[in-house]
């Protein structure tokens, strides 16, 4: 019986080689949600949008520009959160496998000891005249298949340890975004920004004082005496153009020739 050692004890080690050796799939869901009832850490309010307005009089050659700015802001705030990480993890059919030749080889070892003679040889004793049946050899071949099929248990049990969802909750911060509201105040003048009042090929540069107003001269050439209205615009920036008109400036002297636009982005 103390022969058969070594070998149980190899076929115990290849019976533990597919100890974990199933391959996983992972899936990964995170959550995050704000700590109820927490303060907050931070509240700002952000500029999320602008329409530039122009207001233009005309009196002869002389064009006032008065540009605004109508702001829409949104108050941002940052809170405490809790993000949960969920991984599932998946096995693959090596699992079962495990299981299964773990059953197979653990219900042989059992018939071998439970009936150890069944898996001798019989043999003819001459001085009695019958035919025995030693039991050294079922017990051995019990034990190499208890051996084998413990390893093979090991495996699964330990796949299956594997397999378990794992959860990991770290602390964070989320912002939570109020509706977008008009800014307080909602119009502002637009000061120090460029514009230019373009009149077919002809471009006027200027730009706006404090107030967000700026004082345009046409030259004498610039619009036809015997026009209605002229086509203009004026460009500012990062912003579309803002159409406007003018009239010759004889029309203007006598009624100044007035208009509100609104368009584009600062």
């Amino acid at each position: 019986m103390a022969a058969t050692r070594p070998i149980t004890a190899v076929l115990a080690a290849l019976g533990a080689l597919p100890t974990g050796c199933a391959r996983f799939s992972e899936e990964t869901t995170v959550h995050t949600l704000a700590v109820p009832g927490a303060a907050p850490l931070l509240r700002e309010t952000r500029v999320v949008g602008a329409e530039l307005e122009a207001q233009w009089e005309q009196r002869a050659a002389a064009v006032e520009v008065a540009l605004f700015e109508r702001r829409a802001c949104r108050t941002v705030t940052r809170v405490p959160a809790r993000r949960e990480e969920k991984t599932v993890r998946r096995p693959d059919a090596m699992i079962f496998w495990e299981y299964g030749l773990a059953a197979l080889a653990l219900g042989v070892s059992a018939l071998a000891f439970a009936r150890p003679t069944a898996f001798a040889s019989s043999t003819y004793d001459s001085q009695t005249g019958l035919y025995t049946r030693d039991p050294k050899t079922g017990y051995a071949l019990g034990g190499v298949f208890a051996a084998v099929g413990t390893g093979f248990l090991i495996g699964g049990i330990v796949d299956s340890v594997r397999a378990r969802p794992r959860t990991r909750v770290l602390d964070t911060t989320v912002l939570q975004e109020a509706p977008v509201e008009p800014c307080e105040p909602p119009v502002g003048p637009a000061s120090g920004r460029a514009i230019a009042l373009v009149v077919g090929a002809r471009t006027i540069a200027g730009t706006t004082d404090d107030a967000g107003r700026v004082r345009f001269v046409l030259p004498p050439d610039l619009l036809p005496a015997d026009a209605e209205l002229v086509p203009a615009s004026l460009r500012v920036p990062a912003a579309r153009d803002l159409s406007i008109s003018l009239v010759p400036p004889a029309r203007a002297a006598a009624a100044p020739h007035t208009g509100v636009v609104r368009g584009g982005a600062p």
